[in-house]
């Protein structure tokens, strides 16, 4: 019988010998750290035009694994998703991992795009 417990050890063990860490914190330090782009930024990752890039967000839409999602009537995309397309040649002709390196050079502008908003500075109250 197979130790499951176990063998997720040694696997995550083995995984950690090679580099890998857990994601830590949540969705909005993911958002934070440039995890999600904007579908101009995806496209400028992409070195495509937004159309294309919203093209196949809408047709990856209906499958297991989106390419993004459509928030308030905007896409925003999921970049190692795209990273992982691009690899496979699913946006346009580029494939390969050269093309993966060449977008994720073009990504690492966008790794602090979003910034927690500050709270809105409260009229001060005249003395009186």
């Amino acid at each position: 019988m197979i130790d499951q417990k176990r063998m997720i050890a040694q696997l995550l063990h083995m995984l950690a010998e090679l580099g890998w860490t857990p994601p830590n914190g949540d969705v909005v330090d993911l958002i934070l750290k440039g995890e999600l782009l904007s579908l101009e930024q995806a496209a400028d990752v992409t070195e495509c035009s937004d159309e294309k890039i919203r093209k196949a967000c809408v047709a990856a839409a209906a499958t297991k694994r989106p390419l993004g999602i459509n928030f308030a009537g905007r896409w925003f995309v999921g970049r190692e998703r795209l990273l992982d397309d691009i690899e496979q040649g699913k946006i346009d002709r580029r494939r390969g991992s050269e093309a993966r390196l060449r977008a994720e050079q073009r990504a690492k502008k966008y790794e602090s795009w979003a910034h927690p908003q500050a709270p809105p500075k409260l009229p001060e109250r005249a003395a009186g």
